[in-house]
């Protein structure tokens, strides 16, 4: 998977969260098999933030542990099991992301 891919989670209780996958490539656009959930702002949990455009690459960004949109990486290997390291996602989350996953491979 080469580009970010936005997909709604579904709940037991009928509500759902919209997400963000973001696949995180090498510099030749080869899959690392890491993948950073990011929660959007349709779900009117996001708190929305700006940063001024990176032209070069080398100005500031800001750390996931500070975006308060960042929801956690997925580890899903070509080989071997895949891990969710993170705390803000359910186990029925992670599981309906790895399916995402498995369809886009």
């Amino acid at each position: 998977m080469k580009n970010p891919v936005y997909a709604d989670l579904k709940h037991a209780d009928g509500s759902s969260r919209n997400i963000i996958i973001e696949p995180m490539l090498e510099h030749d656009l080869a899959d690392t098999g890491v993948y950073k959930i990011y929660k959007t702002s349709v779900d009117n949990e996001s708190m929305l933030f700006t940063e001024e455009m990176e032209i070069d690459g080398d100005g500031p960004t800001l750390a996931d542990e500070d975006n308060p949109d960042y929801l956690g990486a997925i580890y899903f290997p070509q080989s071997g099991p895949w891990h969710y390291e993170g705390e803000l996602l359910s186990n029925g989350e992670q599981q309906q992301i790895i399916s995402i996953l498995q369809q886009k491979a």
